[in-house]
């Protein structure tokens, strides 16, 4: 049996919308992301199991992870003997967490190695794209490539194999919390201007290649100071309830930045201290999140996607 993990993300990572992710590793050692698991059998078998599952339509043939196999099988590896393929969804849905990223990344690993079909970075990349399209609306890579490659990357069409690693401060912390209910990316979307202005347009142009820029050149605290996402987060801020609140109280418990991870409605911050994510996880906890969410203290997660 071929078991694989995929990290959960953090999508346009503020300043970098549709192009900016970042994999994430909480420190309790936690798998926060989804696991494929694939074995040999005789005939192709579907399960779909974890926390999750049952947020997820019941007919195999409408998930996500069930359609790669179908697509695997017909257009990459005919060849391939039969198998089960089980799915164990352990991110919640419309979380802004990558999770249907997490689903296809994933299960695509997880066939490739199986197969034996040694498909290139590019091709997998283009492959994952292709249908957490089905779900976003688009071929967005900001959730794909950090989910299968680690790290925070910069990715993208025009980018030579479709993502640039880029370094961050190793001192860093990451706090994800997600509130308990759910914000459908496509509505998440609509809110959305439809057009940029010009000066908008030099703005988002200039702040993401100089963040960008100074993390590649190591200076972290300049490439901070401009971390704010001025494109989505105006427009989808509304949509999440407590937000507002947490973005107005957290910078004042350590938080270096506040915004909303991927769509939503998941924020996350960026800390420079254990303590300053201490302190912003227990707010979160007592003011943000229900009964059904969840707040993790999180380091990037290098590895990516990667066999258990």
């Amino acid at each position: 049996m071929i078991e694989v993990y995929a990290p959960a993300s953090i999508g346009n990572f503020a300043v970098g919308f549709d192009s900016l992710g970042a994999a994430l590793a909480p420190i309790d050692g936690t798998l926060l992301g989804d696991i494929v698991a694939v074995s040999p059998a005789t005939r192709d078998e579907f399960i779909c199991s974890g926390e999750y599952a049952h947020k997820l339509p019941s007919d195999a043939n409408e998930n996500l992870a069930y359609q790669c196999l179908v697509h695997f099988r017909t257009h990459v590896a005919p060849s391939m003997p039969c198998v089960k393929l089980e799915l164990k969804k352990n991110l919640p849905i419309g979380s802004g967490l990558g999770s249907s990223a997490c689903s296809v990344v994933a299960t695509f690993a997880a066939l490739d190695q199986f197969a034996g079909t040694a498909l290139s970075q590019v091709e997998l990349i283009e492959l994952m794209a292709d249908f957490e399209a089905i779900v976003s609306g688009g071929r967005h890579y900001d959730n794909i490539t950090p989910c299968y490659l680690g790290g925070l990357q910069l990715t993208g069409d025009l980018i030579p194999d479709k993502s640039i690693s880029l370094p961050v401060d190793k001192n860093w912390y990451y706090v994800a919390a997600f509130p308990g209910f759910s914000l459908n990316t496509a509505k998440a979307r609509s809110v959305l201007p439809r057009q940029l202005s010009m000066h908008a347009s030099v703005e988002f142009a200039q702040r993401l290649s100089a963040f960008s820029t100074l993390l590649l050149t190591g200076r972290f605290d300049n490439a901070l100071s401009i971390m704010s996402d001025e494109i989505a987060e105006p427009y989808r801020a509304p949509l999440i309830t407590g937000f507002s609140e947490a973005k107005a109280a957290l910078p004042e418990l350590g938080a270096e930045i506040v915004s909303i991870s991927g769509a939503g409605p998941t924020l996350f911050t960026v800390c420079k201290t254990l303590e300053a994510a201490q302190q912003c996880a227990q707010w979160l906890e007592q003011n943000y999140i229900n009964e059904q969410g969840f707040c993790h203290i999180c380091k990037l997660d290098n590895a990516g996607t990667r066999q258990l």
